[in-house]
């Protein structure tokens, strides 16, 4: 599956799948520390799944526009929005195509939830970093959030951590599998994500299998693409509370770059 009917097919169980208050908690500090160092008042959010961060963004005070390659998810974020009280300008638009969407001026851009993956080639990956810098306003910043590919690639971790949830219904399971290029191949960063969907109604179960491909995009490969994209302060660290990056324990390649 490509990107847009991965998450299409995703989308009614994708909230099921993160523990958002929790996550949120998690993250708040981190946001607000860096948005208040980059005067940050404007936002757009790149990839916004279901519109979480959007929405948190929003009624945080700031000025919140936000796009993803999914409608199902974008109609998701859309209900979420009224349902909070909060205005945010969602749009269906993929990655390229931000700037011909909400022009430019932005303070911030944030594409976190291990989104830039999906960009399977160096030349998408150019196209979409380009195309952020030209929606921020110059001194404003990207946020990117990935997983730790330099870690996932070293250490082959083929499995994530199952995510268990009640949904008034049942009980949904979900593994999450990411399969690997023989090594040696040449081609080790290409990989295979699987989502497993088990859920139980009473006595019956029903098994949900969806696959897409990733690009594992190391840190350096990363850093250097956000460079070339006229990026010229970049800052990495391992996760949201600013840790040095492959430190341990850690698992995210979180990257502040100012253009």
């Amino acid at each position: 599956m490509d990107a847009q009917e991965f998450y299409d097919g995703l989308g009614p169980d994708y909230d099921l799948m993160v523990s958002w208050p929790q996550r949120l908690a998690r993250e708040e500090a981190f946001f607000q520390r860096t948005f208040s160092e980059a005067g940050v008042r404007r936002v757009l959010d790149a990839a916004c799944a279901t519109g979480v961060h959007a929405v948190s963004f929003a009624r945080s005070g700031l000025a919140c526009a936000a796009a993803d390659v999914s409608s199902v998810m974008v109609e998701t974020a859309r209900r979420k929005a009224r349902s909070a009280g909060v205005e945010v300008d969602f749009q269906v638009a993929g990655f390229g195509g931000l700037t011909e969407r909400f022009g430019a001026g932005f303070d911030a851009v944030t594409c976190i939830g291990n989104s830039l993956p999906h960009l399977l080639d160096d030349e998408s990956l150019s196209t979409a970093l380009s195309d952020f810098a030209h929606t921020l306003r110059p001194g404003g910043i990207l946020i990117v959030q990935n997983r730790n590919y330099d870690r996932v690639l070293r250490e082959r971790q083929r499995l994530m951590p199952p995510v268990s949830r009640g949904d008034g219904e049942g009980e949904a399971i979900f593994l999450r599998i990411t399969e690997f290029a023989p090594s040696g191949s040449g081609d080790e960063e290409r990989i295979r994500f699987t989502i497993l969907t088990l859920r139980r109604r009473g006595e019956s179960w029903s098994l949900t299998e969806r696959t897409t491909p990733l690009r594992a995009l190391r840190r350096e490969t990363l850093e250097s693409a956000l460079r070339r994209a006229g990026f010229a302060t970049v800052r990495v660290y391992g996760g949201y509370g600013r840790e040095p990056f492959d430190a341990p324990g850690t698992g995210d390649l979180v990257i502040v770059a100012a253009r």
